[in-house]
């Protein structure tokens, strides 16, 4: 069975048991955390939405070794069990790690992901939507908050963010009202607004493309922006991690000024 196949089946696993109101026991949630991002299955015929709109051939889930090591790397550096933001958690693998699952926000876009999260993560709150509408006014999500007010969320501050962020260019259906910050990449945004919701101290850890650390002269200006808020306290330049990718890819960790 290709990936592709062990995705639909699983779609439809849940579609059958949340008709009949079922519920779901250990064996279950083993059983659809098996889901993968459509990263790499386009020749299989995979169809997806990615997160925070971007193709779908960059939609790939962090592998659960990668999530242990991020979340001990988080421990090592101070993380001490206070509120965690996940903003694009697709099946919640990096809500695993967290031993108080009740201290969890996270954000996923995607209704099947954010579905098999809710079901692996019931204590978690998960909002589905895009990251961005954290800053913006609820419910319609159509003007920014007033500048003394950053967030709605009920986490902020905190005291860990930790993701896998999209990769690409930034071009949601919520960047518009971002222009003024001048961010290029979706990934600078989840970094920026990330170390923003952390309070002082608090850790930023991020799965992300090696580009950033790479790219002295394309980055330098929103690295000067994001040195404001965050100093770099650690990096890991990592192997191949992800199936059907040969992607480079950085452990970074932030703390917050």
């Amino acid at each position: 069975m290709t990936q592709y196949e062990l995705n639909n089946e699983i779609e439809n696993f849940i579609r059958s048991k949340d008709a009949n109101r079922d519920t779901y026991n250990q064996e279950d949630i083993k059983y659809i955390q098996q889901y993968e991002g459509s990263g790499g299955q386009i020749k299989q015929g995979a169809q997806s939405t990615a997160k925070g709109g971007n193709n779908p051939l960059y939609e790939f889930y962090t592998p659960d070794y990668i999530c242990s090591l991020m979340y001990q790397l988080a421990v090592a550096h101070g993380y001490k069990g206070g509120t965690v933001l996940e903003p694009a958690c697709a099946t919640g693998r990096l809500i695993a790690p967290i031993p108080d699952k009740k201290k969890v926000t996270a954000f996923e876009v995607t209704p099947i992901t954010k579905r098999i999260a809710e079901i692996s993560y019931p204590e978690a709150t998960i909002h589905g939507s895009y990251f961005e509408t954290a800053f913006l006014q609820q419910p319609r999500f159509n003007t920014k908050l007033p500048k003394n007010k950053l967030t709605w969320l009920k986490g902020y501050p905190f005291e860990l963010v930790i993701g896998n962020p999209p990769y690409g260019k930034f071009a949601s259906w919520y960047s518009s009202y971002f222009k003024a910050d001048k961010i290029a990449q979706v990934e600078q945004f989840f970094m920026y607004y990330g170390a923003k919701l952390l309070k002082p101290g608090g850790l930023l850890v991020y799965l992300t493309s090696s580009n950033y650390l790479r790219n002295g002269i394309t980055y330098n200006p929103f690295k000067e922006k994001l040195g404001e808020l965050v100093e770099l306290t650690d990096a890991y330049r990592l192997p191949p991690v992800f199936k059907n990718s040969q992607v480079p890819t950085d452990i970074i960790v932030f703390k917050r000024k």
